[in-house]
This record gives structure tokens, C-alpha cells and sequence, in this order.
């Protein structure tokens, strides 16, 4: 700062006595604001003429200049600050008037509106975080502490899963169904040797110390079937995880019974070593016995199930995937024909596909519906059965009243997580996901199989019957005047613009060719054929039976089934000879609706395709398909047709074939379903009561029915049965 500068804001500053305090920047700048006009005083003429030296421009202040009262050199811009403190005055009048009410009271400022200007962009932001209403009581409330209820209630809620893209989904169920069945075969390895222990002690070839018996001190038996079983339960420890974690939500579901049948063998077997000498728990070899082996069955087969889940869903979403943007979905509507429900297919965007697929099937929803009342069922079975064996004798062959409760309530546990508790979908949706991926489609899970189930028609187009190569120009035969090009041009500009699968018999012909297309005017569609204005000419396009009701003479030698004659301005000027080619997969896709009972609807455009046609070419009966008529035709076949249902499959590749398979295996997947939850429900049912009526006798002889080794066989059998029906619901 030059000398001349201070020396003059030194003079304006009046002498100060003792008792006058010196001002700070704070009052400064608060008289500066009071009297922005007032100019400052002028300098006091010094009493030696020295020569005027131009001050220096000072220099702007830039944004991160320090702050007045630091020490530094720089000068106060007091005309910026007179500048920005007029601007403020302006905006502030500004708003005033811009309200709407001026007599109402000013609202409360949103901070999330307002834009500071750039000076103060670095240093401050804007923040709505302390502001409180102005009415409030109390300003600063003291921040209520979780009750009880809210406590449960923030548990209930489960947690909001992220929505994942396609891509994404289908990397995360490969990763997890590849961990899965990786833990499921050590799971295997280690439960093979408990399940030796547990069965094979009376046949007399285990080691000493590994025999469970009422002699000894069995506590090495013991403690090799539990380290076993905490084996196995970290192999599935996030099956026991989601179960307990559900049990806490008070949602429980398949995974909560089985962890609640480990815990319960873990209770026995602490039962048991915790006996007093007085206590005989040993009737036999095998009664009474730990129960470890059957609860580390249903980790292992809890994984199983689960993986082939995931398996499935993998498959299902790599279909998905390898399409693009707008695929051909499986369209379930209500009303697709005539009010009855059936499936056609359209181009969409898979919209929600994760989502659905991933929808809790029927077998999931009603364990969970079962579970709480299981759950009860265990504690009050377990109390009835034990209620009655007080009085038993406690020699080497009897038992004492809670020793049995932990004995019965193990076994209940047990019997109440069969091996088919997760399998009745996954098996059959893992099979059928392997088919049709195949085959280029993909069902969306349970909800893509329940919107199937309700329909039995579809919508089948030209393109389905005779896909591209096998329609053929066998000749053309020219009548009149016309040139063969203007035949071709004419008949393929109409063709074209009907959407009539006869122009594939024409492309090879034109293909590549420019000039033959022409645009169509008028276009009319009639039974059997159709008519439009190409060029200014009437051009008439169909079978024999159209020329005739047309009122245009076909020469008798000219006559052909297969053959498609051209009009035009109402005279016969061409006929083209089309061979139609069946493929052996259309066929054998046609034959399989008629063998599922479904109906196809033929929404076809090619004049030539009819009942009667397919009967010929593949030997269907002509009387299961239906036959509309021309408008309903166009109107099924139309492909910007919007359609008022639920996408029950995509498809990735083109035909009838891998569309029949895909609605076929959505119909299978639910019939198949519900058959493997029957068989559950009657091995659950059926094995809680064997066991509840067997712990109920007074012999000690009974425990011997309901042994580990005759659980896990009873459970085995109804295994086997739900694995025959899921190993035929692909076979078809």
C-alpha cells in the first residue's frame, strides 16, 4: 500500500480519548451501509507540497482472499461492496412485488431455489437442514429413542434388494448357482460318513469308539456326529442365515424349519450328555438316537434345491440377454380371440423380466403359509408325546419325562423338513429352462407358467408354417401383353405391401434388384385373395376361387392348388407356380399342440394357406385349427397390434418350433409344479404324524420306528418320487 494511501486513512480517523473504544471492520462496514452516499472526508492538506503521485490501480481481491482482520496487504473494495449491496436491495424489492398477496406474511424461503452468485459458490452451499418451522413449540426436540413396536416393525421390513439389469442378474445367479453347487457336493462328502454312524450301528463293523450304546460313555460318538454337523451347517450357512433372519422378521419360511431342525438335534444331543447316571436314554442301538444325520439331510438337500434354482435362472436370463433391445415375447392375453384366452407373440421390451421371474413360487408361498403353524405344532406335539412317558421305568431301558420332550421335538423337527421341500419347483424348472434354452426361449419363472396355464389357443402366422427357403417360384406363365419383369414387379409390390408370407417366394427374385417395388394405393383384402392400385393400374392378386368371384375366366389347363394368379385392370396376366416345402420342425411342432391339446389359430395373409393346406403338407387334422376370417386375420397378424396381457416368455430365435416348445414348457412347469407340491405336502403330513404316533406309545420299543436311519429312508422314498415326476416334465 503506498504511504500517501495511509497516511490518509490515518488523518480521517478522529482522535480517540481513553475511554473511547476502537471500531472494528464490524461497525465500519455497518455506519459504511447506514450512509452509502456520504462521501468520504476529505484528506487533510499536508504542509509540505509534494509532488501528486498517482496511486496504483489496487488489485482485485481473488475468491479465496483472506478475510478482513487477517493480516495481509490487500485494500477493501468499497465500491464492489456498495455495488452488491444495491443489487441486494433491488432483487429484495424485486420479490416483494412479485408476490402474489403482498398483505400475507412472507413464507419461509426454500433454499433448494435460490443460486448464490459465483463469489460465494466456494464457500457456502445451500442447505435446508436447520431451518424449523416458525411455529414450532420447541425448537430443539430431543431425538425419540425406538420403542418396541418400532423396533419389531423395522425388522418386519425386509430388505429393499437393489434392482438389477438383465446383465447384471444373469452374473449374479451364475456366481451363485456355480458357490451353490460347489457347497451342496462338500456338504455331500461330509454327510456320507454321519450318515454311516447313524444307520450302520448294528451291523457291527464300526469302530469301537464310535458305537453308540447304554455300556459306555458314548461322548466321542457324540462329538464326531456333531463336529460333522457343523460342518455340513457351514456349508449351508447361508440357508440357516436367511432362516433365522426371516424367523426375526416373523416371516418364516423353509429355511427357518431347517434351521430349526439343526438346532433341535444340537438340543438332544446337549440332552443327552447332560443326563444324570440315574437317566437311561439307551433302549436299544437305535433308539433314542441323535438326530444329527437327518437335519445335515436337509442342509444338503435345502442347497440342491436351491441350486438348481439358480441354474435355472441363470439359463433363463442368458436367453434373455443374447436379445436385443425389443425381442419377441410370449404374449399371455384373456381375450386374444373370439373372448378366449390364449398367447400370441410381439415385439416388446422385456420390461420388469428380473422381477417376474423371480416371483416366489407356489411351493415357497405355502411353506411359508405352513411354517408358524409347524412351528406351533412341534412345541405342542412334543409336549403331548412326552406328557404320557413320566412314570417310564429309568432302567437301561427307559427314559425320563424331559429328556423325551428334547427326544420327540428333534424327531417332529425333523420329519417337518422333507427332502422335497425345495425341490417341487426348482427341479422342474431347472429341466425345463436347460430344453428351451435349446431351443431359443425362456419362461419367466412361476408367473410366466401361471399366465400359461390359462390358455389354450394360439396365434400362428405365415412366417411360423413356412419360414424363409421354403417358398419357391417353381415358374411363371405370362398371359397377354405384360413383360415377365412387370408380372413380377406388379404381383411382388402387392404382396409386399399386404404382409403376405407369399412375397419370400418372390425375394430371391427381386432381391437386390431396384425398381421392382413400387408403391401401393388402395389396398383391400379379400377371402382368398386381395386387390390395390400399383402405378395407376388395378392389380388383383389370389387363388382361383378369388379370379372366379372376381369375374375373371381362368383357362381350365391353368389350374393349380398351389398356383397364384395376377390381374390386372381385370384381365388375367400372369400365374406363378409356388411350391411350398414343409420343414420337419414345423411339423413336428404342429404335431405337438395337437398332442398338448392346444389350438392354433392360423392369423396367415398368404392366400394359399389353409387347413386344408396344412393337412397336405403335414398331415395335421384339418379340423383343430381355426380358420377366421380375412378381418380377424389381419387383425391377429398385425404387427403393430397392441396387445392387453402379461409376457410370459422371449424368444431369441425365429419359427414355430421354439415358439410351440416355449408355451408348451410354461404349461408343463405349472402342471408339474403342482404335482411335486402334492407329493410334498403328503411326505410332510403323512411323516409328522408317523412320528408324533410312534413318540406317543408308553414302550420304549416304539422309539426304534422313528430311528434316524427310518426317517432318512421313509424321506428318501418321497425324494425319489418327486425326482421321477421332475425327471419326465421335460419329456415331450
Amino acid at each position: 500500500m503506498p504511504d500517501e494511501e495511509l497516511e490518509r486513512i490515518l488523518k480521517s480517523v478522529p482522535p480517540l480519548s481513553d475511554t473511547t473504544e476502537l471500531p472494528g471492520w464490524e461497525d465500519i462496514l455497518s455506519e459504511y451501509h447506514k450512509n452509502p452516499d456520504t462521501p468520504p472526508d476529505p484528506p487533510v492538506e499536508s504542509s509540505k507540497q509534494e509532488k501528486p503521485v498517482k496511486p496504483e490501480k489496487p488489485k482485485k481481491t481473488p475468491k479465496s482472499a483472506a478475510l478482513p482482520g487477517e493480516d495481509d496487504d490487500d485494500t477493501l473494495e468499497f465500491e464492489d461492496l456498495e455495488k452488491r449491496s444495491k443489487s441486494m436491495k433491488e432483487f429484495a424489492q424485486k420479490a416483494e412485488t412479485l408476490r402474489a398477496n403482498p398483505g400475507e406474511p412472507k413464507a419461509e424461503p426454500v433454499l433448494s431455489e435460490f443460486t448464490l452468485s459465483p463469489e460465494f459458490g466456494e464457500h457456502f452451499s445451500p442447505s435446508d437442514a436447520f431451518l424449523m418451522p416458525e411455529d414450532s413449540g420447541q425448537l430443539f426436540e430431543e431425538p425419540k429413542k425406538p420403542g418396541l413396536l418400532q423396533f419389531l416393525a423395522r425388522l418386519k421390513q425386509a430388505p429393499e434388494a437393489p434392482a438389477l439389469t438383465l446383465p447384471q442378474a444373469y452374473a449374479a445367479a451364475q456366481r451363485y448357482a456355480v458357490n451353490l453347487r460347489m457347497r451342496a457336493v462338500l456338504a455331500l462328502v461330509l454327510l456320507l460318513p454321519l450318515i454311516v454312524v447313524s444307520c450302520c450301528q448294528t451291523w457291527g463293523f464300526l469302530p469301537g469308539f464310535l458305537t453308540y450304546s447304554a455300556e459306555g460313555k458314548p461322548y466321542l460318538t457324540l462329538f464326531f456326529m456333531v463336529l460333522l454337523q457343523f460342518a455340513v451347517m457351514l456349508c449351508g450357512i447361508d440357508i440357516l442365515g436367511k432362516g433365522l433372519a426371516d424367523l426375526i422378521r416373523l416371516r418364516p419360511g423353509g429355511e427357518t424349519l431347517v434351521a430349526l431342525s439343526c438346532f433341535a438335534s444340537l438340543l438332544q444331543v446337549a440332552s443327552i450328555v447332560l443326563r444324570t447316571s440315574s437317566e437311561g436314554i439307551f433302549y436299544n442301538t437305535a433308539g433314542f438316537l441323535p438326530y444329527c444325520a437327518v437335519s445335515a439331510a436337509s442342509v444338503f438337500f435345502a442347497l440342491w434345491g436351491v441350486s438348481h434354482r439358480q441354474t435355472a435362472l441363470a439359463r433363463t436370463y442368458k436367453i434373455a440377454v443374447s436379445t436385443e433391445d425389443k425381442c419377441d415375447c410370449v404374449v399371455s392375453e384373456e381375450r386374444l380371440w373370439g373372448g378366449l384366452p390364449g398367447f400370441a407373440r410381439h415385439s416388446a421390451k422385456p420390461e420388469g423380466f428380473v422381477a417376474q421371474t423371480e416371483t416366489p413360487d407356489v411351493a415357497l408361498r405355502v411353506t411359508r403359509f405352513l411354517t408358524p403353524l409347524l412351528i406351533v405344532a412341534f412345541f405342542v406335539l412334543g409336549l403331548l408325546s412326552a406328557s404320557g412317558h413320566s412314570s417310564v421305568a429309568t432302567g437301561s431301558g427307559g427314559v425320563q419325562k424331559q429328556q423325551y420332550f428334547f427326544f420327540t421335538f428333534a424327531a417332529l423337527c425333523c420329519a417337518g423338513v422333507p427332502m422335497t421341500t425345495f425341490g417341487a419347483f426348482s427341479y422342474v424348472f431347472s429341466r425345463l429352462a436347460a430344453r428351451l434354452s435349446h431351443m431359443g426361449g425362456a419362461v419367466t419363472g412361476w408367473a410366466g407358467s401361471v399366465e400359461m396355464s390359462r390358455g389354450s389357443h394360439i396365434v400362428i402366422g405365415d412366417s411360423d408354417l413356412f419360414p424363409p427357403g421354403t417358398l419357391a417360384l417353381n415358374g411363371l406363365k405370362i398371359l397377354g401383353d405384360h413383360s415377365f419383369e412387370s408380372i413380377i414387379s406388379l404381383s411382388a409390390s402387392l404382396l409386399y405391401a399386404s404382409g403376405s408370407g407369399l412375397y419370400g417366394a418372390l425375394n430371391s427374385i427381386i432381391k437386390g434388384q431396384d425398381g421392382y417395388l413400387r408403391p401401393v394405393s388402395s389396398l383391400e383384402a379379400f377371402e382368398g385373395g386381395m386387390s390395390g392400385i400399383v402405378g395407376g393400374e388395378r392389380v388383383m392378386v389370389g387363388t382361383l376361387n378369388f379370379m372366379h368371384s372376381m369375374g375373371i375366366q381362368v383357362p381350365s389347363e391353368l389350374s393349380s392348388k398351389s398356383a397364384v394368379f395376377t390381374s390386372v385392370n381385370h384381365d388375367l396376366a400372369g400365374v406363378l407356380a409356388v411350391s411350398y416345402t414343409p420343414a420337419t420342425q414345423v411339423k413336428g411342432a404342429l404335431l405337438l399342440l395337437e398332442q398338448q391339446k392346444m389350438t392354433g389359430i392360423l392369423a396367415v395373409r398368404d392366400v394359399n394357406i389353409t387347413p386344408t393346406l396344412l393337412r397336405d403338407k403335414f398331415g395335421v387334422n384339418p379340423d383343430l385349427p381355426e380358420f377366421p376370417v380375412v378381418e380377424e386375420r389381419l387383425a391377429l397378424s398385425d404387427p403393430e397390434r397392441p396387445f392387453h396381457g402379461k409376457i410370459s416368455a422371449v424368444l431369441a430365435r425365429d419359427g414355430l418350433c421354439p415358439y410351440a416348445e416355449t408355451v408348451i414348457g410354461g404349461q408343463r412347469l405349472h402342471k408339474f409344479t403342482l404335482i411335486n407340491l402334492c407329493v410334498h405336502l403328503i411326505s410332510l403330513v403323512l411323516g409328522v404324524f408317523l412320528v408324533f404316533y410312534f413318540a406317543s406309545q408308553t414302550q420304549p420299543s416304539a422309539a426304534g420306528a422313528i430311528s434316524p436311519a427310518n426317517l432318512l429312508i421313509y424321506m428318501l422314498i418321497w425324494w425319489v418320487v418327486q425326482w421321477l415326476v421332475s425327471s419326465f416334465s421335460h419329456r415331450y
